[in-house]
């Protein structure tokens, strides 16, 4: 042993030791006292160290799934936001075709206000779809379906875009893959609605009204003819017929022809008398003028053909010289001219001669004048002078064909009797359907043909310029028709196939994964539904021809219930869904809890039973430190012998 090392005491030192061990009691227990556990690592207690972290593990894993359980409640719930504002839009659409069904008139009002309310029902439709594709969250949508598609071909829509007259062909809202054959056929012959002509006829005063031709290959339309009347009685009578944009006005009944006649020169001894006879005002088909010579009426009636002249419209000069070149005519064609037996002349273009026992005349046309001249040959007795009166009558009837370049010609003839009994009741504007005998069908591969003609009566499938649609059970057949050039389809009797095929596979990127447990042996799928407007959804189309017939209200009414039934189905099955997750959401919270609970009870201290460890180990630290002051005494009693 060292001389420097310091030898103690056994009190002494028994008293330090135990003075060491009551410190670090104290130091265990403050650090107890300081984290609150008993076990703060393995070397404090393996079995439960081990055990309490296996415990909050678990609990901690439980509490991350707890998180994700909760945004899938927000994906949920942001789908079935979605689905209530479908169902909103979906009222309003049903709202529409209520208002559709109490326009179902043929007039053109009517019609106007069902293609306004179909164009309202395309717009709330297009607005479901992007309602459905800006409901997702986090990347996840629940109203989007599988990404399963069907269309048709390019190249079929090629194909049918390539008959003559029809353009963006489609096939929307397809349920499963079809053909479809699509073919034109007709004649193109043109009537109308026999209830229309009669209305017409009743009431604007005319008759034998009639609607017919053959519609153009390169002008035609399907356009209804409009005839409207204006004037009063006695008074210049107006119709304007129409077709599209192009119309006609007829003017008839002004009652300002007239004949008259006057005298040139006076017949006395040695002078021979000259009278002419002059044509004047508006000349139409069916006037009638008359020249009397001695008590004796030459009449003449104009016809179609003296107002045209190789083909030639006369203008109203040349149509009055006609006149009075015709009337001239008569009077030298007869056989009693002068009404004294005489023997008639022949040539009233040129100086003629009539003799006879009393009178002698000449007849003179003069080919650059609206007049003829009537003259005396004789210069004495009884022929020097003699008697001449002229006289028109407006035609009591008018026979009016009208060509317009579709191919349409519109007849008939106006009764100037009736329509004077109508007056001015008789004004107004008639429409008259017209039919044309052109069909455009399709048929598919269960032999199912529908079709639209444009001979069909509006509100009975009328095929029509613009859009058309024809509705299978397997998807909506839609084209683009032009009236002007659909005739040549029909002679050539054009046909193609419009197909439809799968065009994307079904995934499930949408589909939403739900883990309820630790393990990942516990999970619930929430499949993403479909409840776009496509096929393969609501099934809820574009108005069919812009609501021109009931039944194309019909089929938007029958989608309309399918779409409702649909949204409800999703909307319960979200609902029970988000219940389950909501249960287990809050299974979980609890069960964490209870796991937490259990960890800390294996390595939580007692914080009342560790206070009182720390007061009387200090209590012992004192008396510890008291007995080393005692024993360290007797050392000190040396000290005193010095």
């Amino acid at each position: 042993m060292s001389t420097s090392d310091v030898q103690l005491t056994a009190g002494m030192r028994n008293n330090l030791l135990l003075l060491q061990k009551t410190n670090k009691q104290v130091e265990s227990i403050q650090n107890r006292l300081s984290t609150g556990n008993k076990i703060n690592s393995a070397l404090d207690g393996p079995t439960n160290f081990f055990a309490a972290k296996g415990l909050s593990v678990r609990a901690t894993d439980l509490s991350k799934l707890k998180e994700s359980m909760g945004q899938s409640i927000s994906t949920i719930q942001a789908g079935d936001k979605g689905i209530t504002a479908i169902e909103s839009l979906i009222e309003q659409a049903k709202g529409l075709t209520t208002t559709a069904y109490g326009n179902l008139g043929t007039d053109a009002a009517s019609v106007a206000t069902r293609k306004s309310l179909a164009e309202q029902f395309n717009r709330l439709k297009d607005q479901i779809d992007k309602i459905a594709r800006d409901s997702g969250y986090q990347g996840k949508n629940l109203l989007v379906g599988n990404g399963l598609t069907l269309d048709s071909t390019a190249g079929s829509r090629a194909n049918v875009n390539s008959i003559e007259g029809m353009s963006n062909s489609r096939v929307t809202n397809v349920v499963s893959a079809d053909t479809y054959s699509i073919r034109v056929s007709g004649t193109g012959a043109i009537s109308a609605d026999l209830e229309d002509i009669a209305k017409a006829e009743t009431a604007r005063g005319i008759a034998s009204l009639k609607v017919s031709g053959t519609i153009s290959a390169t002008a035609g339309n399907f356009a209804d003819v409009s005839v409207e009347m204006r004037g009063n009685v006695g008074r210049e009578r107006t119709l304007v017929i129409s077709e599209g944009s192009e119309s006609r006005t007829v003017k008839f009944f002004d009652n300002t022809q007239a004949a008259v006649a006057s005298t040139t020169t006076a017949g006395a001894s040695g002078t021979p008398q000259t009278s002419r006879v002059t044509i004047s005002g508006s000349i139409e088909e069916g006037d009638t003028f008359t020249a009397t010579v001695n008590g004796k009426a030459y009449s003449y009636k104009v016809t179609a053909d003296d107002l045209t002249n190789a083909g030639v419209t006369r203008n109203p000069d040349e149509l009055r010289r006609q006149v009075a070149s015709q009337l001239a005519n008569e009077i030298a064609k007869s056989t009693d001219f002068g009404g004294d037996g005489s023997t008639a002349v022949t040539a009233p273009t040129t100086l003629a001669t009539a003799d006879g026992t009393g009178a002698r005349f000449n007849i003179a046309y003069d080919t650059a004048n609206d007049y003829f001249e009537i003259g005396s040959d004789l210069s004495t007795g009884t022929g020097v002078s003699f008697n001449v009166g002229a006289t028109s009558t407006n035609t009591l009837e008018k026979a009016i064909s009208i060509t317009f370049s579709s191919g349409t010609v519109v007849s008939f003839t106006v009764d100037r009797t009736a329509l004077d009994n109508l007056g001015t009741g008789g004004n107004g504007t008639s429409t008259i359907e017209k039919n044309v005998d052109l069909t455009v069908s399709a048929t598919n591969l269960n032999g199912v043909t529908i079709e639209r003609s444009a001979a069909n009566a509006r509100g009975s499938g009328k095929l029509s310029d613009g859009e058309n649609s024809l509705a299978f059970d397997s998807g909506t057949v839609r084209f683009e028709v032009d009236s002007a050039t659909l005739k040549q389809a029909a002679s050539a009797q054009r046909s193609n196939n419009l197909i439809t095929v799968q065009r994307t596979d079904a995934n499930t990127e949408n589909d939403l994964t739900v883990q309820f447990n630790e393990a990942n042996t516990s999970t619930i799928a929430v499949v993403s539904q479909n409840i776009q407007t496509d096929g393969q959804g609501l099934r809820l189309d574009y108005a069919q021809n812009n609501f021109l017939d009931r039944a194309d209200i019909d089929k938007a009414v029958s989608s309309l219930d399918f779409a409702t039934a649909k949204l409800r189905s999703t909307s319960q099955a979200l609902s029970t869904n988000l219940n389950i997750i909501q249960t287990r959401e809050n299974f979980t919270s609890e069960f964490s809890n209870v796991l937490t609970e259990g960890s800390n009870k294996l390595i939580q201290a007692d914080q009342n039973e560790e206070g009182a460890n720390l007061l009387l180990l200090q209590t012992r630290q004192q008396l510890g430190t008291i007995s080393l002051s005692l024993a360290n005494q007797a050392q000190q009693a040396i000290l005193r012998l010095f």
